[in-house]
């Protein structure tokens, strides 16, 4: 597909993510739903407007309804399609990528990412332009009881009075609902980056740029730290001590809570090609299993769905909780953890030993010809036997190629991983 990545269709607004194909994406969807029901949602970012105005305009000329929730969290959008019985719902963000970036995400009317199939079919259809008569336009209308997903966050989790948490938004669409949800359960709250510009989202800040939230977690002797990124859909962590809690560790701690608690199906949690050895060997030893996907939470999501499994994640700190939601949600993975401090504190929740790791990418001309080549399997294929693990995959939605490998020192994984990374190069002279 030319626009569709592994997350929506993501790039550079105004230059790869224009008004035309937001325009073009929601009149799209008038054709696979006729006057579809549609919930929108933003991340604050300076570009979100523009994109939201051209969407409710493809939509409305095709015949639909925009529902508005104005700046939302990803996992917002997701709980109103399915509270409201909407046919689609979209969100409008770049998640964790820089400020002049954009995207948009695609939701089916159970509240999951759209399927593939469904994105191709609905690309298929940019090039067209749906009208409908000036009886049957479509509506854009505010959405109407914004309120309900907090108290939905709410009765999530039990109250956190005694608690301290440092929580770090991003200048994101977490500012409109984590800080507050934490106080309503009575937790004191220490809120960085808690006040959107539209400019500086995700700038040395949130899920990507931990530090300062640690930093902040240490001097005020808070019970933990969490970072969101841009849109609220993923979060990294800091326990009592500073150290960080990457999604690898939160799925091990709240797998563990639901294996102790009886509510953990067939003793299962799914996790990607990318989830620590060494949490996969701690979930042994409890009894747990862990099914690995391909690198997505939507491959999570999807594996989740079919195994019944109450549990998954990324190592990025993608977690879907599947007896509270559908999707990815960073604000209700933190009061989960939250949650789980009444008897222990969240270093000893998280003691995993984890394997070294080492990441590394290449910009390419052609993602498909790189990884299809012979000679770059082979490449690949020689490294297995000195690390536990490789994977070379393309990027879904930048134009490079990620090499991750893991082994017992972090030299041996940095010297398989920088070898299939100068093949790479070679190959594109």
């Amino acid at each position: 597909m030319q626009y569709f990545g592994t997350d929506g269709i993501r790039g550079v607004a105004g230059e790869d993510l224009t008004a035309r194909v937001a325009f073009s994406l929601g009149n799209a969807l008038c054709r696979l739903k006729r006057a579809p029901r549609v919930v929108l949602g933003r991340d604050p970012r300076a570009s979100s407007d523009m994109l939201a105005l051209a969407f409710s305009a493809g939509v409305a000329a095709g015949g639909g309804t925009v529902y508005d929730g104005g700046v939302l969290p990803t996992a917002a959008v997701s709980f109103f399609v399915r509270r409201d019985r909407a046919d689609f719902g979209v969100m409008i963000s770049a998640s964790h990528n820089p400020p002049e970036y954009n995207g948009l995400k695609v939701f089916g009317p159970d509240g999951r990412k759209l399927a593939e199939e469904d994105e191709a079919r609905a690309e298929h259809r940019f090039g067209e332009y749906l009208h409908a008569p000036s009886a049957r336009c479509g509506r854009a209308r505010p959405l109407a009881g914004r309120g309900a997903y907090a108290d939905f966050l709410c009765s999530c989790a039990p109250p956190l009075a005694g608690k301290k948490f440092v929580l770090d938004c991003a200048r994101g669409a977490a500012c409109s609902v984590a800080p507050r949800v934490f106080r309503r359960l009575g937790a004191e709250v220490i809120a960085l980056c808690s006040r959107p510009d539209g400019v500086r989202i995700n700038e040395k800040c949130g899920a990507l740029h931990p530090a300062a939230m640690r930093a902040a977690v240490i001097e005020t002797g808070a019970d933990a730290g969490f970072c969101y990124d841009g849109d609220a859909d993923r979060l990294i962590a800091a326990d009592e001590r500073g150290s960080l809690v990457d999604g690898d560790k939160i799925l091990y701690a709240l797998a563990a809570d639901l294996q102790a608690r009886g509510k953990l199906p067939g003793s299962l949690a799914v996790g990607t090609a990318h989830t620590n050895a060494g949490v996969e060997r701690a979930l042994a030893e409890r009894g747990i299993r862990l099914l690995r996907t391909d690198v997505g939470d939507k491959y999570v999501a999807d594996a989740m769905r079919r195994t019944g499994a109450a549990v998954g994640g990324e190592q990025s700190g993608h977690v879907i909780l599947a007896d509270y939601a559908v999707t990815g949600d960073g604000v209700l993975t933190s009061l989960r953890l939250a949650s789980l401090l009444q008897g222990a504190p969240l270093s000893a929740l998280t003691r995993v030993r984890l394997f070294p790791q080492y990441n590394v990418s290449v910009k390419v001309k052609d993602k498909v010809r790189v990884l299809g080549s012979e000679r770059m399997q082979a490449a690949i294929e020689a490294e297995k036997a000195s690390v536990s693990r490789i994977v070379v995959r393309a990027s879904g939605t930048e134009p490079v190629v990620r090499i991750f490998a893991e082994a017992e020192s972090l030299r041996t994984a940095r010297a398989a991983a920088e070898r299939v990374r100068a093949e790479i190069v070679r190959s594109e002279v």
